[in-house]
């Protein structure tokens, strides 16, 4: 009997509990802040300063996306600073972890950050992770890891995703580090973009805004260090990194980085908060301007999940300019939560003003960029949803070039051409070679269940 009463008492606890946790991770992120304009004046004020020489690339495939991160990490002499939403174990991931491994053999100071929840759910018993982390010159972050007093907390996510050495060279966009964006260690590949910048370092350089946002990202006090241990995975980084100086020999061992990359008039770095905390719209506030500046917009993201002030935004932009999204159509995307809420509501998006590319490619989009009239390209992590808007830690680099904005317009097109064009006006229009893609009867009411359900919690997708 005394059993069973102290089972029922700890029944009762983890339901308080449960309870607790659910309610609390609903609703302390619910009161929404509003933006300052505080990170459009900063951006407006470098636009006044003298502009760095910075050089940059667009990196399109999964191939060329591992590879030119392999050439940066082994051109560094002195630092390499890697931050990631979503490391793995896997191929690529193990690729990454042993071109680290070599470039602290030889005396490059090594700091790696991962999001505090992937990181637990991937890495907490890696072996890989905790060798590398075990190297002298490594230290090794997770960002905001898993509190079970504050489960709220859950909801702040590092969704940076980037790669600087020496201070002087760097890899940024929305590529998470595993074998799904990385690499040919699998079939089934999300499409995204990266960009490669490469600076003269100056002070007012883009690279040097991204190290000062390193910086405030990783002395935030949740952070936690991950302690090393040196074991048989020792052995398995130095191997492989052996088998990827064979493989990729040449390639790593000489780089024309000026060759590489083409000149562009300005580089800009757009942060939003580095705090685990319900955040103020800043990043999407200065997104929004600089979307006024153009009189041809295409916003290309994975899904739309926005609130009334974003959609109002959206609004206001459409009546001025030509307004064009390109995302997943429902058929296509990989995220769930998104294709349900975009069934529910494109009629409102539509409705805005917005005219809606739903592409069916076969992989699905994860590619984040804002192509503003001929000159602006905007590329990143931010989501056009309320989770980048006002919880998780993003970054968009803003790129003034008209050669830049020409190639990612181009490169935009085969998308386009594989796509349904739903036009605000009601009308439909298909691309070249669009091939119309059936949804399954129990994907659709999977879709259908969810964006009721989801409703309550929308905020937090």
């Amino acid at each position: 009997m005394k059993q069973k009463h102290i089972l029922k008492w700890l029944g009762i606890a983890l339901g308080v509990y449960l309870l607790y946790g659910v309610l609390t991770a609903i609703l302390v992120p619910l009161p929404q802040k509003e933006a300052t304009g505080e990170l459009w004046s900063q951006y407006e004020a470098r636009l006044s300063e003298d502009a760095s020489q910075e050089r940059v690339r667009s990196i399109e495939d999964t191939d060329s996306a591992l590879l030119w991160r392999l050439q940066l990490i082994e051109s560094a002499e002195r630092e390499v600073i890697f931050s990631t939403f979503d490391l793995r174990a896997d191929g690529s991931g193990q690729d990454l972890m042993a071109a680290l491994y070599g470039a602290a053999q030889r005396g490059v100071q090594v700091r790696v950050i991962v999001d505090g929840l992937n990181g637990f759910l991937h890495l907490q018993n890696s072996g890989v992770l905790r060798a590398l982390a075990a190297e002298e010159n490594v230290e090794v972050r997770f960002y905001d890891p898993i509190d079970l007093l504050r489960p709220w907390k859950l909801n702040y996510r590092l969704h940076d995703k980037y790669l600087i050495a020496d201070g002087s060279k760097y890899i940024l966009g929305g590529r998470n580090s595993n074998d799904l964006f990385l690499g040919s260690y699998q079939e089934n590949q999300n499409i995204d973009r990266d960009v490669l910048v490469v600076s003269d370092g100056g002070e007012g350089s883009s690279v040097s805004q991204l190290l000062t946002y390193f910086k405030s990202v990783w002395s935030q006090p949740e952070n936690k260090t991950i302690t090393g241990k040196t074991s048989s995975q020792t052995d398995a980084l130095q191997e492989r990194y052996a088998a990827l100086c064979t493989v990729h020999g040449k390639e790593l061992a000489a780089v024309d980085w000026e060759v590489e990359t083409a000149a562009v008039t300005h580089v800009s770095l757009l942060s939003g908060s580095p705090r685990a905390e319900a955040k103020a719209p800043e990043l999407w506030d200065a997104l929004v301007r600089l979307m006024a500046q153009g009189d041809d917009v295409l916003l290309q993201t994975p899904y739309i999940i926005c609130n009334d002030k974003m959609y109002n935004d959206l609004e206001a932009l459409a009546e001025t300019r030509q307004l064009r999204v390109l995302t997943n159509a429902v058929e296509n995307g990989a995220n769930p939560s998104g294709c349900s809420d975009y069934l529910r509501e494109k009629q409102n998006i539509l409705s805005r003003g917005v005219d809606v590319y739903e592409a069916v490619c076969g992989q699905s989009l994860h590619t984040k960029t804002i192509l503003i009239g001929d000159d602006l390209s905007i590329v990143g992590s931010f989501n056009a949803d309320m989770r980048s808007a006002y919880l998780d830690t993003e970054l968009m680099l803003v790129i003034e070039s008209e050669e830049v904005n020409a190639a990612l317009r181009q490169e935009s097109v085969q998308y386009i051409d594989q796509s349904r064009l739903a036009l605000h006006d009601g009308g439909t229009e298909y691309g070249a070679r669009f091939e119309e893609m059936t949804l399954p009867w129990a994907k659709r009411a999977l879709y259908t269940i969810l964006s009721v359900v989801q409703r309550p919690i929308r905020h937090l997708l």
